[in-house]
């Protein structure tokens, strides 16, 4: 019997006749979370609704009932959540999903476990580092910075250059400098970086924390794209002390939503409405614009 999955509401809707939102399938693994990071919805010492991850729904759904059709997607992304046998059946999960390409984000896993899925058609790896390493202890992460560090030069070792990705997210109580310097950490050693804006999540315990400012969170994806782009951090921000003030220069399509090949995730961290943190375009469509 195949395991069960939450399917993001956009995958789910379209996958039961609805129109297609994302070029991208999302999956999230059942059960919640038995890590305590403070700013998600997922663990189990929380009084939170499990069935959503930031703001979008998940739909629970057995996976061979969908499998078939997930190649109809440009890609098909994993995300884990740290329960007992996550590894085994993340393997098994992303064993029964063929004929599409396949990410995995996952917390640090053994160097076996990497390349079991890379056997299985994983050709992209994420992990949540999420923050930068002064705040690992105040947002409870699960695991040392060094050690997604050190996990994810592995991933990069084994699947390639830019392949390994860092998720780090922007508003949790860190400088501007500090996430700078945390972002060309991980853009030096060819680890890519995919940005998110803090969400409020209600009853996590930092629901009364507000979401980033949008005009700062625009500079930090000029500057991720700058650093994406072979410059240093010197090369291309100015700080007025540990704030960023400016960045050289700002190019339009670094407003893109920064992940795996087709990661668009709509309205992830965003309410339709606005703001509009990370824009699900193509850059062919944005500079047609």
């Amino acid at each position: 019997m195949s395991p069960t999955v939450l399917l993001s509401a956009g995958t789910y809707f379209y996958l039961r006749g609805g129109r297609k939102y994302s070029e991208t399938a999302y999956a999230l693994m059942a059960g919640g979370c038995k890590a305590g990071c403070l700013f998600c919805s997922q663990p189990l010492i929380f009084k939170t609704d499990k069935s959503y991850l930031s703001r979008v729904r998940w739909y629970p759904v057995r996976l061979e009932e969908v499998a078939g059709r997930l190649r109809e997607f440009r890609r098909f992304c994993l995300q884990t959540v740290l329960k007992d046998g996550f590894e085994e059946e993340t393997v098994e999960i992303v064993r029964a999903v063929r004929g599409v390409p396949k990410s995995v984000t996952t917390v640090p896993v053994s160097s076996d476990v990497l390349a079991e899925l890379k056997k299985e058609g994983v050709d992209y790896v994420g992990s949540g580092v999420d923050t930068v390493p002064r705040l690992f202890k105040t947002v409870n992460k699960p695991f040392s910075f060094e050690e997604y560090f050190d996990f994810l030069v592995k991933a990069r070792d084994l699947l390639g250059r830019w392949r390994a990705v860092a998720h780090l997210i922007y508003g949790l109580g860190e400088s501007d400098r500090e996430f700078a310097e945390t972002m060309e950490l991980f853009i030096r050693g060819g680890i890519a970086v995919a940005l998110f804006a803090f969400t409020p999540v209600k009853g996590t315990p930092m629901e009364g924390r507000s979401p980033p400012d949008l005009r700062k969170y625009r500079m930090i994806q000029a500057l991720r794209q700058e650093l994406m782009s072979g410059r240093s951090l010197k090369e291309a921000a100015e700080f007025d002390g540990d704030e960023l003030v400016r960045v050289r220069p700002s190019r339009p399509w670094a407003i893109l939503t920064s992940g795996c090949p087709h990661c668009d995730r709509p309205y992830y961290n965003e309410h339709p409405l606005g703001p509009q943190y990370n824009l699900p375009y193509t850059v062919k469509d944005l500079r047609s614009s």
